[in-house]
């Protein structure tokens, strides 16, 4: 029998394979964030200015950093550290693990999708703002492509990994994955002609 390790390399593998696919990242990206990184570097004072504003600016997220009894410039040097990565153009096995694991952090401290998707835009739009300061027109498209390509790559290995990992909790905890999953189904099923019946004309697949 494959081991955790085993089994978690292989999860973020096929999940990053699919994101690639439909997200567009290519390596012609990670060579364009490759040339870029130098200068992008120093971006990241402002994205964890930015980033931590909002996030202990907004009650239900700074609620958690309270309950984590952590400081913020701790934090912020965290993300500084984690967006020069980003811009690095240099993804290794470590890299995709790394991100991997945000989505079981997020599991553990109960963090919301809606907070982790709505700050992954949220360091794209700043990101945006500041390659139009710095390149030209047609560099700064082209830079700002690659770093959305890759962060939605991101995204995807984060909610993957919370959703892979609250599984793997539920069928440690004895209940049957088939049976879950007949049970969401039903209970989904119902929700959908709930909502059939306010929308009206609008179509759902």
């Amino acid at each position: 029998m494959a081991t955790d390790d085993t089994d978690s390399k292989e999860s973020w593998r096929s999940v990053l394979e699919k994101a690639r696919t439909l997200t567009g990242f290519t390596e012609e990206d990670e060579q364009i964030l490759q040339e870029a990184s130098e200068v992008l570097r120093p971006c990241s004072e402002e994205i964890a200015q930015v980033f931590y504003d909002t996030l202990y600016g907004f009650a239900p997220t700074a609620a958690i950093f309270r309950d984590l009894d952590q400081d913020r410039s701790v934090r912020e040097s965290t993300l500084r550290q984690w967006f020069e990565s980003l811009v690095s153009g240099q993804y290794d096995d470590r890299f995709w693990t790394w991100h991997w694991l945000v989505g079981l952090v997020h599991v553990q401290h109960h963090v919301e999708h809606v907070f982790v998707m709505s700050m992954i835009g949220r360091v794209q739009t700043v990101l945006v703002g500041k390659a139009f300061e710095i390149f030209e027109e047609a560099s700064a498209e082209r830079v700002i492509q690659a770093f959305i390509r890759v962060t939605n790559c991101l995204a995807a290995l984060t909610v993957e990994a919370y959703h892979h990992e609250y599984l793997h909790a539920v069928r440690e905890s004895g209940m049957k994955e088939p049976v879950l999953n007949r049970m969401v189904s039903m209970e989904v099923k119902k929700k959908i002609e709930q909502y059939r019946r306010i929308l009206g004309p609008y179509p759902i697949h």
